[in-house]
């Protein structure tokens, strides 16, 4: 397979600085990368191209939002980054996750989401690194997000 990306990221030039009321600034950032489940159970990707895809993604939201605040800080500690990986059902459940970041109030939610090419087929999403705010956690659970099991 060949990668290339293909972004629905949306850089915002504000920060989270303005979440006082969602989250507290001690709140370690953590980076949420979700990966479609379907690839895994009935496409039979291995666990292998999964991770790449992961990685293709992560890699992707640190470059492009390298000049956040959060990124910058989540780069400077790198013996305490937090990632979190979690899976979603589908495509479908994927793209309404990437609708529902992109159309957050006040701003979007920086992530990328990462489409295998020349397949043309979406893959994961990487959510900036942020300090799991209630917007997130509530686009993630109406998602049908949940922590990758691999059974």
């Amino acid at each position: 397979m060949q990668t290339q990306a293909t972004s629905t990221f949306e850089l915002t030039t504000e920060t989270s600085n303005d979440t006082s009321s969602q989250v507290s600034a001690s709140e370690p950032l953590v980076m949420q990368i979700i990966v479609r489940r379907d690839l895994f159970d009935k496409e039979k990707w291995g666990h292998g191209p999964l991770m790449a895809q992961a990685a293709h993604a992560a890699t992707a939201v640190l470059h492009e939002t390298r000049d956040r605040v959060e990124t910058i800080d989540y780069l400077a500690d790198l013996k305490n980054m937090r990632k979190v990986v979690l899976q979603t059902p589908d495509a479908s459940t994927l793209g309404k996750l990437s609708a529902a970041l992109s159309s957050t109030d006040p701003s979007p939610i920086p992530h990328y989401l990462w489409t295998e090419q020349p397949e043309n087929v979406p893959t994961c999403i990487a959510i900036a690194p942020n300090r799991k705010e209630k917007s997130i956690r509530r686009a993630l659970d109406k998602s049908s997000c949940r922590l990758w099991r691999s059974d």
